[in-house]
């Protein structure tokens, strides 16, 4: 196999954004040194604060899109800051940028990104997180659902995207029609003191731990400013809910106070969850996705999902074909003794179709939540 370039002082940059400031936001993290940003096409989820009518016949979810892109460590901050000045991501409402430190990141010669450290670059040490990335893959049409409970238990504007996934019976050939079934992935971001009712909620919503219903996990966030709408209102009041929370929380000096009038209803889940699993990324162009998906489940993975989206910054070919050329992003999560083996295997099926631009990154996986049997 071809040595790929390895890095350790890598970050996973998220970015969630209203359609209107994705061109200005993506021409900025890309002048500030990201490179491969990856689109996802997304919606968002809000409460309804408005009247009769308007519950009965809300408006439609906000559209949105959702960045990644694989930062090294020396830039992330100037990257970050970028984001946050082009989007006006410090008001309520304009999005959110938070950032996962992985836990390593490989690429192929030809794949866009920089994640090797530049000489006399400092790479700033990493922090404890203060928040959780929380995401659900369930069946289509359950996406709403979970969504409304997590933005009851406090999660702010949780952002849905599409894709497919599936698992080992993609093994037996009569039962494959397509690919995977469609699925959909909710994810939020949340205090870390709030992670654990915000993940039982959405939980008990999907009903994760049934057979079929899904799989959820969560991911430390090393840092992030969250203002993605959650509410709709049609009030006369000069002020919504989020801003009049968001004034509470200075006034007392933090989010602490939520939760003490719920100090009372223990919101735990009473399950077995899976815990320090690996989560295990590969990006490639969505004509090659089959090849690692199918690689992934012969390598023993239980299960894998896949996103698709574009690539904005991709450099252009001779033919003309890479510009916004649609690229997959293919997942699965494993335990960390699993992760060397089933990545070879996945990079040597992409290798021998000639592929040679591809990336694969991992990040670190506390815990995570399906059904087990029994």
């Amino acid at each position: 196999m071809k040595e790929l370039t390895k890095s350790e002082s890598v970050s996973l940059l998220n970015l969630i954004l209203p359609k209107e400031s994705i061109v200005s936001v993506s021409e900025a993290i890309i002048n500030a040194g990201a490179k491969g940003v990856f689109q996802i096409s997304a919606r968002g989820s809000v409460l309804n604060e408005g009247g009769f009518l308007q519950k009965m016949f809300p408006p439609p979810a906000p559209e949105q899109h959702l960045l990644q892109a694989l930062v090294r460590d020396d830039a992330i901050e100037q990257v970050i800051d970028a984001s946050v000045k082009a989007g006006n991501l410090t008001k309520v409402g304009t999005g959110a940028v938070f950032t996962i430190e992985c836990n390593e990141a490989l690429t192929s010669e030809n794949f866009p990104a920089d994640i090797v450290a530049k000489d006399g670059h400092e790479i700033p040490s990493r922090t404890a997180s203060e928040m959780e990335a929380i995401c659900c893959i369930c069946e289509k049409g359950i996406a709403d659902d979970i969504a409304s409970a997590a933005l009851q238990n406090g999660a702010p504007g949780p952002t849905v995207t599409f894709g497919e996934g599936g698992g080992v019976r993609d093994k037996i050939p009569m039962l494959r029609i397509t690919k995977g079934p469609e699925k959909e992935f909710v994810w939020c971001v949340v205090d870390k003191s709030e992670a654990d009712d915000v993940f039982a909620e959405m939980a008990r919503a999907g009903r994760i731990t049934e057979p079929g219903r899904g799989f959820m996990y969560s991911i430390p966030v090393s840092s992030g400013l969250i203002n993605v709408s959650s509410t709709i209102s049609s009030s006369a009041h000069g002020a919504n809910m989020e801003q009049i929370i968001s004034a509470i929380d200075e006034i007392k000096g933090g989010k602490d106070w939520r939760s003490l009038a719920d100090e009372s209803k223990s919101k735990a889940l009473k399950t077995t969850f899976l815990e320090n699993l690996v989560g295990l990324y590969c990006i490639v162009p969505r004509d090659q996705y089959s090849t690692v998906y199918d690689a992934i489940l012969e390598a023993g993975a239980p299960g894998v999902s896949t996103n698709f989206g574009v690539m904005i910054d991709a450099e252009d070919s001779e033919d003309g074909q890479h510009q916004n050329e649609e690229w997959a992003l293919v997942y699965t999560s494993v335990g960390p003794s699993s992760v060397d083996s089933v990545r070879d295997s996945v990079q040597k099926d992409i290798e021998k179709l000639g592929i040679d631009r591809f990336a694969f990154y991992t990040l670190p996986i506390p815990r995570a939540l399906t059904y087990l049997g029994g």
